[in-house]
Order: C-alpha cells, then sequence, then structure tokens
C-alpha cells in the first residue's frame, strides 16, 4: 500500500549547515520530513542490509542510519550520517523514493 505523503514538510537537500539544521531540528521534533535530493545524486545502496522492503523504485521501512551512512559515502556528504543517527535516535524510519530523487523520514 502507498503511504501518502502528501502532508509532509519538503525541504529541498544542500550539502550546507542551515539544511542539516532544519532537517534535524524536524526530525527532533518528531515530525515526517521529505528530504527532496539534487538531480545526479546517488542513491544506490544495499537495499537488504538496510532492512528495507518493496520494490527497488520505491524502498519503504528502511533503518535510516544504514540508508544515510551508505549514501554519505557514496555521495560524499558526511553531514548526512547525522542525519541518520538524528532519524534513529528519533525512532523514525525512511523510505526511499528513487524515481522521485528523495527520501521520506517518518515514524
Amino acid at each position: 500500500m502507498m503511504r501518502d505523503y502528501g502532508n509532509m514538510p519538503k525541504i529541498n537537500w544542500q550539502d550546507d549547515k542551515s539544511t542539516l539544521v532544519k532537517v534535524k531540528t524536524q526530525l527532533m521534533r518528531e515530525e515526517p520530513v521529505i528530504l527532496q535530493l539534487p538531480d545526479g545524486f546517488n542513491l544506490d545502496f544495499d537495499a537488504q542490509a538496510c532492512g528495507c522492503e518493496g520494490e527497488s523504485g520505491m524502498l519503504q521501512d528502511c533503518q535510516p542510519q544504514g540508508v544515510f551512512t551508505a549514501l554519505a559515502k557514496s555521495n560524499d556528504m558526511p553531514a548526512m550520517v547525522e542525519i541518520g543517527e538524528q532519524a534513529r535516535e528519533s525512532g523514525q524510519i525512511v523510505d526511499v523514493d528513487k524515481a522521485g530523487q528523495r527520501l521520506i523520514l517518518h515514524d
């Protein structure tokens, strides 16, 4: 079943401090957030190792720390590791919408 992401706030990902703070603040409040990724962002990671379910175009219920650590490495954006850690601490999981180039963090 597809989740409804329509009412979730969206943040355009930029590899800078203010974006990182915005995303982490959202997670600390245990609020869902959609990270819209830039074109060319590498979304390849080991979905099975991260506990994801679903099809490869839309992976659901992934463990955020594994996903964000892998994406931090493959995109050379170490700040993403902090998002994964914050999401884990806040009890969030992540859906990976490869077709839509976005990461959806929710509980």
